[in-house]
Parts: structure tokens; sequence; C-alpha cells
């Protein structure tokens, strides 16, 4: 991509991001998003495929440092304990949840931008923002350290431990859009107990 390129998708998502923040992704169209990077909405499909994929790299582009840090999860393992591991990830995802959040509720209300996500599901793309592998990776990584238990099953406690972190994200809490970060605690506190290894 040309140095134009790069700054012109830069644009599209800085004014993604506006519009959204203005109006809700619900609401957000292309066309508005065009006319705030002051671009022909047609320039908005040759940098992304589809509106989901644009909104997606919205939603993950002030989520950089926590996308960045994710994959390195695996290298964690025999590192601290397994539940300062799981609470570090997860505090760092919570932030980025918060965005990921309208963006998931807006695509089950959306059909267009339902159905663009299930053609890259169908397809068998990636959703940008996986972070299920690292931590999957992760517990099995600890699991052949013996931290873990055998029976285990680390893609599934991956998924639980995002769906926790999904629901809170969407539970009513005394302060709107803050991070509980006690609940979260108390979350990892119980799964972290039903996979640590049983007591000789």
């Amino acid at each position: 991509m040309t140095e134009r390129g790069r700054a012109t998708r830069a644009k599209l998502i800085e004014a993604t991001l506006s519009v959204v923040r203005d109006v809700g992704y619900a609401h957000a169209s292309t066309r508005a998003i065009a006319d705030a990077a002051g671009v022909a909405e047609g320039t908005i499909y040759r940098h992304f495929p589809d509106k989901a994929s644009l909104f997606f790299a919205a939603a993950l582009e002030s989520g950089t440092a926590a996308m960045d840090w994710v994959p390195g999860l695996p290298g964690r393992a025999g590192q601290f304990t397994v539940e300062e591991n799981l609470l570090d990830v997860l505090h760092r995802l919570a932030a980025l949840q918060q965005r990921m959040v309208p963006l998931e509720l807006a695509i089950l209300a959306d059909p267009e931008l339902a159905a663009q996500r299930q053609r890259i599901v169908t397809a068998g793309g990636p959703l940008p923002g996986g972070p299920p592998e690292a931590i999957a990776a992760y517990l099995a990584a600890e699991q052949q350290l013996g931290r873990v238990r055998a029976d285990v099953q680390p893609r599934e406690v991956a998924v639980v431990l995002l769906a926790v972190l999904f629901g809170l994200a969407v539970a009513p809490s005394t302060a709107p859009g803050a991070i509980d970060r006690g609940r979260i605690a108390a979350a990892v506190d119980v799964i972290v107990r039903g996979i640590a290894p049983l007591a000789p």
C-alpha cells in the first residue's frame, strides 16, 4: 500500500470513529463516513471489502495495544500464576470489548452487516480481533506444565472466558462504561478453580 493509500485508510477509520460517536453504528452510513473523511463514497471500497470490515477495523484501531499483546500470551506460560495471566489478558481485552459490544449489537440488528459477517465466517475467513486462539494456546501451554488439568479443553475455556467478558460488558453496572474489575476477578477466580489441577 502506498503512503497515500495508508493516509486515506487512516482518514476513513478516523471518520468512521467520529460518525459512530455521533450517531452510533446502526445509523453510520458509508456516505456520512465518506463525507467526514472528505472522499468519494466509492473510496471506502478500495480500502475495505464491505461496511462490516470498515467497522471492525475502526473498532479495533484504538485497541491495537491490546491486540498486539494478546499473541504473546502463550509465551507467558509458567510465569506468574494462571489467574494473574488470565486477569491481565481480560483487563486488556475489556477496554477493547467496550468498543466491540456496540458493533456486535449493531451487526445483530442490521441484516446487511449480519449477512456480510456470515459470508466471512462461511468462507472460513478470520473475523478481526480473534483472541480465543491465543488464550487457548496459553492454556494448552499451561496444561503441558501441569498448571491446568489435563482433561480441560483449552478452546472451550477460552470461549467461556470471552463469553464472561461479553456478558459483563452488557450487564447492568453502577458505572456505565466502566470496566468492572471486581466482577472480572470473581469470574476468573471461579474458572481458575475449575481448571486447576486436583489436589492429591
